[in-house]
């Protein structure tokens, strides 16, 4: 039979497959190390008391993120856990190019299986094997496993645990429905299926693609899986009358009649496999790479019939051959690409979905990346109002100084300029130290210092008021011409008050001029004896101005400086703390990143 070749040419090529999986064990190994390396970092982090103390709305948003971040550390190591654990039953097949065929009960996985086993080439061994429904492999003796040469299944032919066998370079696994029986089997068939290099996915022509069939296509797609979908069982039975010719019948016949076993109608077939293809276009449009082949129908039971009666027609139309033409093109031309893909995939899958996520998976880098930034952001805004704090703060000292000063500057004078700076300053200590309390409460809620060191001192001489003389030089003539004129002028004057009270005009004008020529007399006369010259201080005014003036300098520059040194001190405290453990993390996350996508 022609048609055989197409099988033989399967066979051959699994011979072909050689498959290394020591570079899986080292990204397997190196994405671990980056897991548990970035988990047991974070789970070091923790907010500074100071920064709690502060300002608890800051603290409890960046206790949120850290939060965030070690839950999703963790999650992150618990899911790699249970990859690990999937990637066990790999360990066990990792030389081998693994088919899984999944699907529904009595879709005629088993069947199919029977046949790809039982038609091997004369000197290749078949190895079969089976898993409890605890994933633990068992060495079980062939007749233990299969009846015959094919696989051991019930009435309801439902698989009951996984079984497979090896064959050459293939590993054929048989898993059991999703809707089996049996729970643990259909859970452990889920997590089977991300260790499979290509997967055949078989659906039953008594009725094709049901709903929870494309739900389960669905998540192989989203697993990046390679996918052959056939329509099976697409045979029928009908009767037929013997070739006996006898109405009693003979062995093969009941009264003449004999039930035969042939392929449903092309137009069947093509409406059936036209209906799944529209159905599978809508579930893989983005994904439109997941398909390989084409899709159509086959039954395993008539191409067993027609080797058993050496029909070539009805085996190639039960379109067993082209099936096998299928997946030789897919051992042999894509099983090693396949291969050394398909193993990442679990890992990548793991990656991109369970650790970098989408924009709104929670326990993702992604929803960190989004908590770090609103943190930023509420960090960004205190900040800026903790500059624009700092820019008013020179500005209301100064008005307060002024103010305060001005209330008491006419109460100044020389005696009493000590007690009254020394009130200033008590008052000025006070309504200050209020301010800058009241512009860092806009901020931090209860910020670290009590403001009782804003305090002032100064001696006995700081700005003490005192009178201001200026030297004044005098030559004798000028002088004594000044005592001679005052003495005279003085008694001039009275003498001439006297008269002015008698007669108010005349006896003033005589008073006047009597007073300057004696004073001018007396003048030279005491200048021409005396011919010296005289330095005297001569008193013109105090320097209170002066002395306020500098008082409100000094104290501007000192609380200037004291707030400056506050305000540093906050930044030092709280800001700078804040900023570097929102760029730490955000440092670690990114790098963590990096890393992993190294690995991808």
């Amino acid at each position: 039979m022609n048609q055989l070749i197409k099988l033989d040419k399967f066979y051959r090529s699994l011979k072909d497959i050689t498959v290394i999986n020591s570079a899986l064990d080292r990204k397997r190994e190196c994405l671990k190390n980056t897991v548990y390396a970035f988990n047991e970092t974070v789970q070091k982090i923790k907010v500074s008391k100071n920064i709690v103390k502060q300002n608890e709305e800051m603290a409890q948003l960046l206790e949120d993120t850290i939060n965030l971040i070690k839950k999703s550390s963790n999650s992150w190591v618990n899911n790699f856990e249970e990859l690990l654990k999937k990637e066990k039953f790999r360990s066990d097949l990792e030389n081998y190019f693994i088919i899984i065929i999944f699907g529904k009960v009595k879709a005629g996985k088993s069947s199919l299986g029977n046949f790809i086993a039982k038609h091997k080439l004369p000197k290749q061994k078949v190895e079969f094997f089976k898993y409890d429904e605890a994933g633990k492999k068992q060495d079980i003796n062939k007749l233990e496993e299969i009846d015959g040469d094919s696989f051991d299944t019930n009435n309801l032919e439902c698989t009951v645990e996984i079984q497979g066998f090896k064959l050459d370079g293939m590993a054929w696994i048989d898993t059991p429905g999703l809707g089996s029986m049996v729970k643990e089997n259909g859970d452990l068939a889920k997590k089977y299926i991300q260790s499979a290099d290509y997967i055949i996915y078989p659906t039953s022509s008594d009725s094709p693609l049901q709903q929870d069939e494309k739900a389960q296509l669905q998540e192989l797609f989203r697993q990046n899986k390679k996918v052959t979908i056939c329509i099976t069982k697409s045979d029928e039975k009908i009767e037929d009358e013997c070739e006996c010719g006898s109405e009693q019948g003979c062995e093969n016949c009941n009264e003449g009649i004999i039930s035969k076993l042939q392929n449903k109608s092309a137009q069947n077939r093509q409406e059936q496999e036209e209906y799944v293809k529209k159905e599978i276009v809508q579930l893989i449009s983005e994904n439109p790479d997941a398909i390989l082949g084409d899709i159509y129908s086959i039954s395993t039971h008539v191409a067993a019939e027609a080797l058993k009666i050496d029909d070539e027609n009805l085996f190639e139309k039960s379109n067993i051959p082209k099936f096998y033409e299928l997946i030789t093109e897919v051992v042999r031309d894509k099983a090693e690409k396949l291969k050394s893909e398909t193993p990442y995939n679990g890992l990548k899958s793991f990656i991109k979905n369970d650790i970098i996520g989408q924009n709104n998976q929670v326990n993702s880098i992604n929803s960190i990346r989004q908590a770090l930034q609103n943190l930023d952001t509420n960090i960004s805004e205190s900040i800026e109002r903790f500059k624009l704090l700092q820019a008013n703060a020179n500005a209301d000292l100064e008005s307060e100084i002024e103010r305060v000063v001005a209330e008491y500057y006419s109460k100044i004078n020389k005696k009493n300029s000590k007690e009254m700076f020394s009130k200033i300053d008590a008052e000025l200590n006070q309504n200050i130290a209020k301010s800058i309390q009241d512009n860092i409460e806009e901020i931090f809620s209860n910020f670290d210092t009590t403001l009782k060191s804003l305090t002032t001192s100064f001696s006995s001489e700081d700005f003490e008021i005192k009178d201001i003389y200026e030297k004044i030089e005098f030559s004798t003539n000028e002088r004594n011409k000044k005592i001679g004129s005052g003495l005279f002028g003085t008694a001039a004057s009275i003498g001439a008050g006297v008269l002015l009270a008698s007669s108010p005009i005349g006896w003033a004008i005589a008073g006047t001029a009597a007073a300057g020529i004696a004073g001018d007399y007396l003048g030279g006369q005491i200048g021409e004896a005396t011919g010296s010259s005289h330095t005297e201080e001569v008193g013109v005014g105090d320097n209170k101005d002066e002395v306020i003036s500098h008082y409100k300098s000094v104290r501007l520059n000192y609380y200037v400086k004291y707030a400056k040194s506050l305000y540093q001190q906050m930044e030092d405290t709280f800001f700078r703390p804040l900023q570097q453990t929102s760029n730490s993390i955000a440092s670690n996350i990114n790098k963590f990143e990096k890393d992993l996508r190294q690995i991808l």
